[in-house]
């Protein structure tokens, strides 16, 4: 077996591959990808809490080499600490716990309203797309509203982050597929210069209005650094709650009895959401470069190489979880690496969980049945991030004297 990102059938069920890796080599070199795939959870965690050798700065055009919509300027997640502490204490202002926890009955309204449209188009029984119906367009929605971008132009903004985040995949695609990924850039990038435009003369209640006239120690962030900012967090806010809501569905279609239980008790739902995010991550690796040479579980790596720590691969490691491959939701798994860890750690998780636990109660308070088609998925053309490209569903709608409420 042999471990390689860039090759579909690796992507389809990258898992074993990385059973074998963390067994035989722990630490590999990728010839694909001229870099070395870190699969155990302790070197992880080596890698994400040690940026003075573990550099993120390559991050970003790691990922999307030229197709960065905004190039001239490095995003948060390509800062190192202290540099990137600017960026991130105005992020945050829009993510801590107490400021989401004021957002429910609007994530709940939007579902709810997902839901409406599908039964307006489907009628109340047989079978509808469950990424392109539901889940890619609920965060986006959701993301977009605290950004402050056009909710109506919703699909648009999945179509290009999907292009935009394929760009990690460059190297194995044609030309048409590559102008479809430097089109979809072009295009991201120039609504967020519009955007800008439009809240520097006309502030709004969201978050690029904020971003665009907040001050910094007596300086305002340059007009790039807001349009990067916004993509990131775009980019960030839509695909891994997407990913995740697709992925709960695959993995409840073969285990009828977890989908029984979590009907019957709504309390549930959060550890499902955790076992998801550890038992088939959203977000499969991330991107480092040594400043310096590092020896890491006695492999020697040299200064300025790629390291991919493979947060799929940790999250499966028996060393930090008790029978990993097995999917058990009454399981308490401690510190999972889905959101990453660090000065890095994600500062959208809170309000990631909080948007798949409404998702799920609203789905399963609306929907009677609610079941993947095909046991065969088809993922998504990435090695960076996980979930199902389409996902056909049979549905069945509840009928309200049944509903929960």
């Amino acid at each position: 077996m042999t471990y390689d990102p860039l090759d579909s059938s690796v992507t389809e069920h990258p898992y074993p591959h990385y059973a074998e890796l963390r067994e035989k080599t722990p630490v590999k070199w990728i010839a694909s990808m001229q870099a070395f795939a870190v699969a155990k959870y302790g070197d992880v965690l080596t890698v994400l809490q040690n940026s003075d050798t573990y550099s993120s700065s390559q991050f970003w055009p790691a990922l999307l080499g030229e197709y960065d919509p905004v190039p001239e300027v490095a995003p948060m997640i390509s800062l190192d600490p202290p540099g990137h502490v600017r960026i991130r204490k105005l992020a945050n202002a829009a993510f801590v716990p107490k400021k989401i926890a004021s957002f429910p009955p609007k994530i709940r309204g939007i579902a709810n309203d997902l839901v409406d449209d599908i039964i307006a188009r489907n009628g109340k029984a047989g079978s509808f797309d469950f990424v392109w119906e539901f889940s890619a367009l609920f965060p986006v929605t959701v993301v977009a509203d605290v950004l402050g971008v056009d909710v109506k132009r919703r699909s648009e903004f999945k179509h290009w982050v999907d292009d935009v985040l394929s760009a990690g995949n460059r190297a194995a695609y044609g030309p048409e597929r590559l102008t479809q990924i430097a089109k979809s850039s072009m295009e991201l990038r120039q609504y967020f210069d519009d955007l800008y435009e439009q809240r520097k003369l006309d502030p709004k209640d969201d978050l690029v209005s904020a971003f665009t006239h907040a001050e910094v120690e007596g300086q305002r962030l340059t007009k790039a650094e807001v349009m990067n900012l916004a993509i990131l967090l775009l980019i960030g806010g839509v695909e891994t709650t997407t990913n995740l809501l697709g992925i709960t569905l695959v993995h409840l279609r073969s285990r009828p009895e977890v989908m029984q239980r979590v009907r019957d008790n709504n309390a549930l739902i959060p550890n499902l959401i955790e076992e998801v995010l550890r038992y088939d991550t959203p977000v499969q690796m991330l991107f480092r470069h040594t400043l310096k040479p590092a020896v890491l579980n006695g492999v020697e790596i040299p200064q300025g190489s790629l390291v991919l720590p493979l947060l799929g691969s940790a999250n499966r490691d028996a060393d930090q979880f008790a029978d990993p491959d097995t999917f058990n939701i009454d399981r308490q798994p401690g510190q999972t690496m889905s959101f990453g860890n660090g000065a890095h750690f994600c500062l959208g998780t809170f309000l990631s969980k909080m948007e798949a636990k409404i998702a799920v109660e609203v789905l399963l308070d609306r929907f009677e049945q609610l079941q993947a088609v095909d046991g065969k998925v088809k993922w998504m053309d990435s090695y960076f991030a996980r979930g199902p490209k389409t996902l056909p569903v049979r549905f069945k709608v509840r009928e309200p004297e049944l509903a929960h409420g």
